[in-house]
């Protein structure tokens, strides 16, 4: 063989070889683009009726599965109990009384938000969302290429707009076909399990027991839960406490049918190894904890702002941890992955560099129709938390619970001596971060105005009197 030919065919060879390694790297390497971004948020979902965070019953196959492949934070509170001041944490990074957005009302144009961020890097932005409350011209679809609020569905209870999880799904899905070749970031917000729980006929037998003792609760003549069943969540006669929690769990276990198939597709389309997905809820539910039946809202109990949180990134991220973490850390740990800066002042740390020392996680409530607590604002900090709250006529009241014993906060401490330097020390830190702000938005804080439709369809959903 002439030595030309020789080399020439033992270049050729080495240069195969070389582009397999490259196409193996592209492959296996998700670092090697940027990453599809996916965040889940699920309206109303307890983590503690999931199987990954220790519930008896089988409500969250699909749900369960995907955290044995992810990071799973077995404590992550809410900054708030409702879903528009939580979602507007979550998508900016920063408390309610800095984004201004109290209650349900509207997102101000002045809070840069993470799809905004991400929109500027080329990022393909899509938002699919499913709650009343994220209507247009709302500020909701500021930073969104493609903003899909479609509700076509009527609540079975209360016939008023929502999209029930299958059609959410498979719009999702949709875009996932279409975008599939470009860089993007996806909200999906899922509506239920929100009450009234009313799962589709195939679900709703699940999880009743026929045979226990029933536990009958008044009906409440309002939306609020303290008590009894609060009045939107009325389902015919029925006042069996077991009823209510067990069409809760198979709302939750309908939803996660369509979860099932939404990382179905994932797979499908071969993102799913590569993307970045984040699992959350906007907050919690009450199931009778502080004499508090199916709503929220009303109170900063765990009960109300303690939600799951779940992180996958390809092979890096598995694991449960146990510290608290906090919404307000979803927007930075993104960026930081994704090696994006900005000159946002966020309050937030890295989920994948958390600080050694305790974080100081402050919730907040601001409400005008509640006829209990008008104010409230909580602090956790070392394995305790304080409740500061002001009654309508603004009276105030203190509630301290030692988390690490109590669980469920039943039993209020601040009348407990030894604890009186503990109780101070939160409460002053809860004042110091309450009067900090770090965004300095000039914009006028009020609630929304709703014409007389918005105010009647809020009103059914339980956000407004």
């Amino acid at each position: 063989m002439p030595v030309k030919r020789f080399f020439y065919i033992v270049a050729c060879i080495l240069v195969l070889i070389l582009l397999g390694f490259y196409a193996a790297f592209l492959k296996f390497d998700h670092r090697s683009q940027r990453p599809n971004i996916i965040l889940i948020s699920v309206d109303t979902l307890r983590p503690d009726h999931l199987g990954c965070y220790g519930y008896s019953k089988n409500t969250s196959p699909a749900i369960d599965q995907f955290a044995k492949e992810a990071l799973l934070f077995e404590n992550c509170l809410s900054h708030a109990p409702v879903t528009s001041s939580s979602c507007a944490s979550i998508m900016s990074g920063f408390l309610p009384h800095e984004t201004k957005v109290f209650e349900n009302g509207p997102l101000p144009v002045e809070v840069t938000t993470l799809p905004e961020i991400l929109q500027k890097q080329g990022y393909k932005t899509i938002a699919v969302v499913s709650n009343y409350v994220f209507r247009r011209k709302k500020g909701w679809e500021q930073g969104f290429s493609l903003f899909d609020n479609t509700m076509t569905n009527r609540e079975i209870v209360r016939k008023y707009p929502e999209r029930i999880a299958e059609h959410t799904t498979e719009q999702a899905i949709k875009y996932l076909q279409q975008f599939n070749n470009s860089s993007f970031f996806m909200w999906i917000h899922y509506q239920d399990p929100h009450g009234p729980y009313t799962p589709p006929d195939s679900f709703a037998k699940l999880f009743f027991d026929s045979n226990q003792i029933p536990r009958n609760l008044k009906l409440n003549q309002n939306v609020g839960g303290l008590g009894g069943i609060p009045s939107y969540q009325k389902l015919g006669e029925q006042r069996d406490y077991h009823y209510y929690v067990s069409q809760y769990d198979s709302e939750i276990r309908y939803l996660d049918e369509h979860f099932r198939k939404l990382i179905n597709a994932l797979k499908q389309l071969g993102i799913y190894e590569s993307s970045l997905i984040v699992f959350t809820a906007d907050h919690g539910e009450g199931m009778g904890e502080n004499n508090y039946y199916f709503a929220h809202g009303d109170y900063l109990f765990n009960s109300q702002i303690h939600v799951p949180l779940i992180i996958k990134y390809g092979k890096e991220l598995l694991g449960r941890k146990a510290h608290y973490v906090q919404h307000i850390d979803i927007v930075p740990t993104i960026l930081n992955l994704l090696k994006i800066n900005t000159d946002l002042n966020f309050r937030g740390s890295d989920l994948l560099q958390y600080p050694d020392t305790h974080q100081e996680i402050v919730s907040e409530m601001f409400l005008t129709r509640n006829e209990i607590n008008r104010l409230s604002f909580s602090i956790v900090h070392d394995g305790y938390k304080f409740i500061l709250s002001y009654t309508p006529s603004f009276t105030k009241k203190t509630a301290l619970f030692d988390l690490k014993e109590d669980e469920e906060e039943k039993n209020n401490l601040t009348n407990h001596g030894k604890l009186r330097q503990k109780m101070e020390s939160l409460q002053s830190r809860l004042h110091r971060i309450c009067g900090e702000d770090l965004l300095k938005l000039e914009v006028i804080e009020k609630t929304q105005d709703l014409s007389n439709e918005e105010r009647d369809k809020l009103k059914a959903l339980g956000y407004v009197d």
